[in-house]
């Protein structure tokens, strides 16, 4: 009887598979498991960040709060100019003449 769960299982995700929108997301999915595996192995493995003083850590926390920020207000600046806004002088999508 359990084997036969497991089946019906097996052949359920198999199936799942051979639609285009649910394949798409379960291996975007799977994909992003096994990143953050292999992330958490690497990691909990290299030993990185043990050297660092205290003022070494609040450095690397600093520059990546500005990373952070800095990714936040681009992607504000592409979904401007996805909108048609004006950005830097000019409106996208608008040909110059010349």
């Amino acid at each position: 009887m359990f084997s036969s769960v497991i089946v019906l299982l097996i052949f359920g995700f198999a199936g799942l598979l051979f639609l285009p929108v649910f394949r798409r997301g379960i291996l975007e999915e799977l994909k992003s498991f096994s990143d953050a595996l292999l992330l958490r192995l690497l990691r909990s493995t290299s030993g990185f960040g043990r050297e660092l003083t205290k003022d070494g850590a609040a450095e690397q926390q600093m520059h990546r709060e500005q990373r952070l920020r800095n990714l936040r207000g681009l992607a504000l600046r592409a979904k401007e100019a996805g909108s048609g806004q004006r950005v830097a002088g000019s409106t996208v999508g608008e040909k110059e003449d010349g």
